[in-house]
């Protein structure tokens, strides 16, 4: 059983922009330049707060985003980036040095009885088509 692990890391800048643009489904309605700091805390799950100094509004506030918001950011950044992600892969996400990441693990059962090694290049029919 072959098992592909793949990690995917985010800088900070993509970190912002994934969640800037998540932060309107929490009715926040953010800019990259509003963001003044952003901190990643990293235990059993991911969390991350920006500091955000609105211009317009005069305030200054924080704004956090628990582990599957930040998760649902990165994965929907990596569709519109169009970064391929499996849909049966086992996706979890981490943190290391202040970089988050997500692992997928694509765990793949293999029919050796059909795993055959040959000279001959063939179709799946095994008649060549012209």
């Amino acid at each position: 059983m072959p098992l592909e692990i793949k990690r995917i890391y985010f800088s900070e800048s993509e970190l912002r922009k994934a969640l800037v643009n998540f932060s309107v489904l929490k009715k926040n309605f953010l800019e990259l330049e509003d963001i003044k700091k952003i901190e990643i805390k990293a235990s059993d799950t991911i969390s991350v707060s920006m500091l955000v100094d609105k211009a317009l509004a005069k305030e200054v506030k924080n704004v956090s985003f628990n582990h599957s918001e930040v998760a649902a950011a990165l994965f929907a950044f990596c569709m519109v980036s169009k970064i391929p992600l499996p849909r049966r892969g086992k996706k979890s996400l981490h943190s290391t040095d202040d970089k988050i990441f997500l692992t997928i693990e694509l765990d793949e059962d293999v029919n050796f009885d059909q795993y055959v090694i040959s000279d001959v290049i063939g179709n799946a029919s095994g008649v060549r088509k012209q």
